[in-house]
């Protein structure tokens, strides 16, 4: 898949639906799900406009990591699809 057809078929879905192996740019447009996880992330730093980077996902199927600014977030699969999300 070329990074084009991997930004189309992403752009404006859920961080928890990338692929786990690879290092992109994102920017936060929103969220969507239960109001204690919207709320929850929102308390962790992010909010829309936020520019992130994917780092990947930690060992034996563990959180998957984001960078922004100078903070290492890790959010459960729960988390992450709470947090809608375009590609850069």
């Amino acid at each position: 898949m070329t990074l084009a057809e991997f930004h189309q078929k992403h752009s404006k879905s859920g961080l928890d639906s990338l692929g786990k192996s690879q290092t992109f740019k994102a920017k936060v447009q929103g969220f969507s799900g239960e109001p204690v996880l919207v709320e929850r992330l929102k308390e962790m730093g992010l909010h829309p406009g936020l520019e992130l980077l994917a780092l990947g996902q930690a060992p034996f199927g563990g959180p998957l990591l984001f960078r922004f600014g100078n903070t290492v977030l890790a959010l459960r699969q729960e988390e992450a699809a709470c947090t809608l999300i375009e590609i850069l």
